[in-house]
């Protein structure tokens, strides 16, 4: 089953707003709501409107639904910040890596 429907409700929107954010037929994500087949573009549309990965709009086992950022994303983004403030997001990078159960 895919998660049109989660994601819409997640967002607490109605099917006529979240076909507009995802920029398609509302009939459309009708159908998706009721576990039709999704596809291809119209899955890469409503995991671009929502932040999510194609696998996790067609429900692919497994898949995460805040998939997390790759490295080259995160470098990009510490490119941008001062020195301070990269030295603030190491710091905080830190403190969550010790507040980590053991396993």
């Amino acid at each position: 089953m895919n998660n049109v429907r989660f994601l819409q409700e997640q967002r607490g929107m109605t099917q006529d707003e979240f076909a507009e954010y995802c920029d398609l037929p509302r009939i459309s994500i009708a159908r998706y709501s009721t576990g039709a087949p999704i596809s291809r573009k119209n899955a890469e549309k409503i995991a671009a409107a929502c932040n999510v990965s194609v696998d996790f709009v067609i429900g692919t086992p497994g898949a995460e639904q805040y998939p997390p950022p790759a490295r080259d994303d995160v470098a990009a983004l510490m490119a941008d910040l001062t020195p301070d403030e990269q030295a603030q997001v190491r710091q905080y990078a830190e403190f969550l890596k010790s507040t980590r159960k053991s396993d």
